[in-house]
């Protein structure tokens, strides 16, 4: 999969559209008829109800779709308009389709300045797409080297140890809703502050409970990660979807994840240094191996 570069793209445009359709029609109950026409309710009230934040979350909502979509068309060998033209109008059509359809759902607000700044982050996706792809063979490279499935289809150990990252990750992320809502930011970093402040207390349940987690993706993560880029690696995943989790609705940031996953990650990566270097021959052994081979 990783050698074929069109299914890549392919397969991240198509993940990124269903991800669309369910951050954008989210909650799905209670829908009903809408009251009006759906065109009035879509051309109403264009400045009624701005938000910067809602601003910021249409202009980056697209940008994925944007730039996997011109990323595949450049792979295509297609012209420079085609690779902005195309994924501009599907990002318009995509948009005003989604709003047409949040007019069922009475928590959502469709609007069609909604579709417009949509349209305008596919745009700047595309646009990206046009600097980043230059880099795309070298980070298809850099991810060979990095994991490690193997040559025998029939060991799948490889695959469970990433199954298992995977699995974290959504666990954490659930109900995968992201918003930038100054209110669900602040929440979400809320429990650190306030433990800093001495106004919480430690659990220690919780911090066993992310212990365990560090523990089950540090042994997990060496059944398919080069051992050279191991750690950085798996540092690098678990800090990103703890920040990301920040920003999913109803999810929250703690002291406990902090101490918890990451210390435990970092104390087994150490004990595992220092394992290596009590067990390893001492140089002057090595020196003397290396005189008497021929």
């Amino acid at each position: 999969m990783i050698d074929n570069p069109k299914s890549n793209l392919a397969l991240l445009l198509l993940t990124t559209i269903v991800f669309i359709f369910y951050a954008a029609l989210f909650p799905f109950h209670d829908w009903r008829t809408p009251s009006g026409s759906i065109f009035n309710i879509v051309m109403y009230g264009w400045f009624e109800h701005i938000f910067l934040f809602d601003v910021v979350q249409n202009l980056l909502f697209f940008l994925p779709f944007g730039l996997f979509a011109a990323g595949y068309i450049i792979l295509q060998n297609r012209k420079l308009y085609a690779v902005l033209f195309l994924p501009t109008v599907a990002s318009f059509c995509l948009s005003l389709c989604i709003e047409t359809i949040q007019t069922y759902n009475p928590a959502r607000l469709p609007s069609l300045l909604d579709v417009s700044l949509n349209t305008i982050s596919g745009f700047l996706g595309a646009l990206f797409s046009l600097f980043l792809m230059p880099y795309y063979p070298k980070l298809i490279q850099q991810i060979k080297s990095s994991v490690q499935m193997g040559n025998n289809k029939q060991n799948l150990w490889p695959y469970f140890g990433l199954l298992i990252w995977l699995g974290w990750a959504g666990y954490q992320l659930f109900p995968f809703i992201p918003t930038l809502h100054p209110k669900q930011l602040f929440e979400g970093i809320l429990p650190v502050y306030l433990f800093f402040k001495k106004e919480i207390a430690f659990h220690f349940e919780r911090f066993c409970f992310y212990a365990l987690q560090g523990t089950l993706l540090y042994f997990s993560g060496k059944l398919f990660l080069n051992p050279l880029r191991f750690i950085p690696i798996l540092l690098g995943f678990v800090s990103f979807i703890f920040i990301l989790k920040m920003t999913i609705v109803a999810r929250l940031f703690s002291i406990e994840m902090i101490a918890g996953c990451l210390g435990v990650i970092s104390l087994l990566a150490l004990g595992q240094k220092m394992f290596e270097y009590l067990t390893a021959p001492p140089s002057w052994k090595i020196a003397i191996q290396d005189l008497r081979s021929p």
